[in-house]
């Protein structure tokens, strides 16, 4: 039975030639990046369609054909760092009615079910849920009310963003759970890793 308690939102960039997965350009061709980067979401997005009842897109592009197909709400991430375009997404998702939310990125592809359904879960005990991963950022974060805060003032793309989003999180006094560490794939080596745990096209 699909999970209906919690809204999952995935940040999610339009597939563009040279615009995503740059770091991944090392070894690759700005093509094999971008469909190593159509892969990576296929996955991210296919993955939470088969565990969640409520699933929403939100794009950098509303209109990229890559979209349509998952037949999602899709909306627009609009402009601002990271933390406005979650700020502004959790919003319209308190104006759906939905209180519990979870945050997702496309590079942890090889991320397990359980992690997911996990975090989920652990809304009925905890206000926000985080996934650590190695470089110091997270990849999700869910929360069981529309604590925006949360995304305020945050050093995002730098290895200081879990530290910072638990300090903001305990000065709310706001109970927060940590799940165990994994990692983005953001290198050849972290694909080759990701790849190597199962996950493949």
């Amino acid at each position: 039975m699909l999970d209906s308690s919690t809204l999952v939102i995935i940040m999610c960039k339009a597939p563009v030639e040279g615009k995503v997965k740059t770091r991944l350009m090392t070894q690759y061709t700005a093509a094999q990046a971008m469909a190593w980067h159509q892969a990576m979401a296929t996955t991210v997005i296919e993955r939470a369609k088969c565990l969640f009842q409520n699933v929403w897109l939100a794009a950098d592009d509303v209109n990229h054909s890559f979209f349509r197909p998952f037949k999602l709400p899709i909306h627009n991430q609009e402009k601002g760092d990271l933390g406005k375009r979650m700020q502004r997404l959790m919003r319209q998702a308190s104006q759906h009615g939905f209180k519990k939310t979870l945050f997702l990125g496309t590079d942890s592809p090889h991320m397990s079910d359980e992690r997911l359904l996990n975090a989920s879960s652990a809304l009925n005990s905890y206000d926000v849920v985080l996934g650590a991963v190695e470089d110091g950022g997270y990849d999700l974060i869910a929360m069981n009310d529309a604590y925006s805060i949360v995304f305020s003032d945050i050093s995002w793309g730098t290895e200081h963003v879990l530290k910072q989003s638990l300090a903001i999180i305990q000065k709310q006094g706001l109970s927060c759970l940590v799940l165990e560490e994994s990692f983005d794939v953001d290198t050849p080596e972290m694909l080759d890793r990701a790849r190597s745990t199962g996950w493949d096209v």
